[in-house]
């Protein structure tokens, strides 16, 4: 389900909500065809806020189109925090330690 358009501006809600009525996720979804992808440390933060309150639990999806087909998802104690204090996943390095889409169900 779709929340990010849905509900009022000064409530963090993710990209999507998906169960299977034993799990519950919560994703911020990021798309990129560069070599890394950056999150901002409040939407991490919205997040983890958003879960917390909904028994959720957040995952970050990512997909590089011009490098793979897949996508993967990473839990946000496994993002890499950058010096100014948000978060980023490089193709490369990160990419390949992500969770497949078959491993979360």
């Amino acid at each position: 389900m779709p929340a990010s358009g849905a509900g009022g501006k000064n409530f963090p809600k993710p990209d999507i909500i998906a169960g299977n009525g034993h799990k519950f996720y919560a994703f911020e979804v990021k798309i990129t065809n560069s070599e890394k992808i950056y999150l901002y440390d409040f939407e991490i933060q919205e997040l983890i806020d958003f879960s917390e309150k909904f028994g959720c639990t957040p995952l970050v999806a990512v997909k590089f189109p011009k490098k793979s087909r897949e996508w993967k998802f990473f839990k946000v104690s496994d993002l890499e925090k950058t010096i100014g204090g948000n978060y980023k996943i490089e193709y490369k390095t990160d990419f390949p330690k992500g969770t497949d889409f078959k491993s979360l169900l």
